[in-house]
């Protein structure tokens, strides 16, 4: 007798087919990215979307598999133009007017550092400028629908404070050793479009040892709140 497991792994090509599709989905992937290493995550990317589909049983598995690659590489590149350009504007035109490309990117996240917890921020750029809906956003960050909400709008309702930051005379970068390394790496990540480790950053709740001070002191009693304390801390690898 076959047990329902035993018949969904039937439904996959053999082993012989599976290699044909991987070898499809390198050439395919490596045409996309021109990347190698790109490339070979664009792959694994590609086979946790697709496995489960193929098992239940597919007409046309390299077509299927190619298209998921296609799609999952367009929303990388949507959210990595969204990382780098959408995040100063939604903060304010200031934001983009101090500088350009990374400097731009570090101010903007040097605001949210300063007036947003961890969790109200790492919302923000899920939901406002990563564009994952509420239900993504909770699975990711491994907390409920409703704290995801919440976060979301005390994070809106600090946006002035935020824009006042980046104001043409507000404070220039820290120069901190520590906050400063904290902000170029976060603002790397923008640029790589790397969402788990920008996350992991931005959930932070201990900042590198030579920016604490600054940040205690800088950071509005009324936003140390920590909203959904209780998720799991991701820490940067």
């Amino acid at each position: 007798m076959i047990t329902p497991k035993r018949a969904e792994e039937e439904k996959l090509p053999d082993d012989s087919g599976i290699i044909q599709l991987q070898a499809a989905l390198k050439r395919y992937c490596l045409s996309l990215t021109r990347s190698s290493w790109d490339a070979e995550d664009l792959v694994q990317d590609t086979w946790v979307k697709a496995l489960d589909p193929l098992r239940s049983g597919h007409g046309n598995p390299e077509a299927f598999l190619l298209r998921i690659a296609k799609n999952t590489w367009l929303d990388a590149a949507r959210r990595k133009t969204a990382l780098s350009q959408k995040l100063p504007l939604l903060l304010g035109p200031a934001a983009v007017t101090q500088g350009s490309g990374d400097f731009a990117a570090e101010m903007a996240l040097q605001a949210m550092m300063k007036h947003l917890s961890p969790l109200q921020r790492t919302v923000f750029l899920l939901r406002d400028v990563l564009e994952y809906s509420a239900a993504e956003a909770a699975a990711l960050l491994g907390t409920t629908e409703g704290a995801v909400k919440a976060a979301l709008h005390r994070a809106r309702r600090a946006l002035p404070a935020l824009r006042e930051e980046l104001a043409p005379d507000g404070p220039p970068l820290p120069e901190e050793p520590g906050f400063r390394a904290l902000l170029k790496r976060m603002a790397a990540a923008c640029e790589r479009a790397d969402i788990a480790e920008l996350i992991a950053l931005a959930r932070l709740e201990d900042e590198p040892a030579e920016a604490v001070g600054w940040m205690q002191d800088s950071r509005p009693s009324q936003s140390t709140g920590r909203s959904g304390g209780g998720t799991v801390k991701l820490m940067a690898a």
